[in-house]
């Protein structure tokens, strides 16, 4: 395989993307060819049964799961990794300003995708993350309560929406968003084989948890990416839910034409909330019994 794969051919224009935003395409691939494969066994009105009978009665059925669950993770990380490389670098500035935003805002729709993938298992964990979610969502002034309704449905619906925005909504946005800030389609034989490697190799290693938690849990958790947010709002109101969040979207965003003591500062407060999203993190795990 060549360095092509992974970096931009000589004498053509500079690509922000570098070798984790290519990795990034590689493991959004894996996700939603994994997540198509799922969708015909899935039922939304009987959630938990579904998943039992994909992960016991459908040939490689845990394994799809555990696919699609581990690529989607790795595309975080990588969308993270990839972030810090942006910045690093300074090369946010290679891409328009519309076009910087709505990469920005990538991450906080992959991670509404992550969580709708949660919600969907229906098991007790993920009944209590729709709570939270639903909770958070509606302390939004105004736009709150309908925006809940419209992604989650009405209380007692059930996970028809859920499922609706995760597997279509989601998935078609986090495409669209993510060929433009590429500007390819296909990112390159490298960072697709070791996106597909690397969620292989996870998915038979690591099983993906479903059913009630294991004995001695203290407190019912939600995906792992989040556990810094559930941590937060342990003490905190569920404002801070998406106040927290939107600050370091608009700390991202703002890096684009930011230089000298503007720049630094964003940079510190984006340094200070992964610090704290780190400990929020450690704490909740500590509180579950973990």
């Amino acid at each position: 395989m060549d360095r092509e794969d992974l970096t931009p051919a000589a004498g053509s224009p500079a690509k922000p993307s570098g070798s984790f935003g290519r990795l990034s395409s590689g493991f959004l691939a894996v996700s939603l060819l994994s997540g198509a494969a799922l969708v015909p066994h899935y039922d939304p009105a009987a959630a938990l049964s579904s998943l039992e009978s994909i992960a016991s009665g459908i040939p490689l059925g845990a394994f799809l799961r555990g696919l699609h669950a581990w690529s989607s993770y790795g595309l975080l990380l990588a969308l993270v990794v990839h972030a810090v490389e942006v910045a690093r670098k300074r090369t946010e500035g290679q891409l328009a300003a519309g076009v910087w935003w709505r990469a920005v805002a990538l991450l906080p729709l992959l991670v509404l995708a992550l969580l709708g993938g949660f919600v969907l298992r229906g098991d007790a964990e993920a009944r209590a993350a729709a709570d939270v979610w639903r909770g958070m969502t509606s302390s939004i002034p105004g736009a709150g309560p309908p925006l809940a309704a419209l992604l989650l449905g009405g209380p007692g619906s059930g996970l028809g929406a859920a499922a609706l925005h995760h597997a279509g909504t989601f998935s078609i946005l986090l495409v669209i968003l993510t060929v433009e800030h590429a500007r390819v389609v296909w990112p390159g034989t490298r960072p697709s084989v070791l996106a597909a490697l690397a969620s292989v190799g996870a998915a038979g290693l690591l099983t993906v948890p479903l059913g009630p938690p294991p004995p001695g849990h203290g407190v019912l958790l939600g995906p792992w990416p989040l556990l810094g947010l559930q941590g937060m709002l342990v003490d905190l109101p569920a404002a801070a839910g998406w106040i927290v969040p939107l600050a370091g979207v608009l700390l991202l965003g703002s890096l684009r034409g930011a230089a000298g003591p503007a720049r630094t500062a964003a940079l510190a407060a984006l340094a200070a909330l992964a610090a704290g999203w780190a400990a929020f993190t450690l704490r909740i795990l500590v509180l579950a019994g973990h």
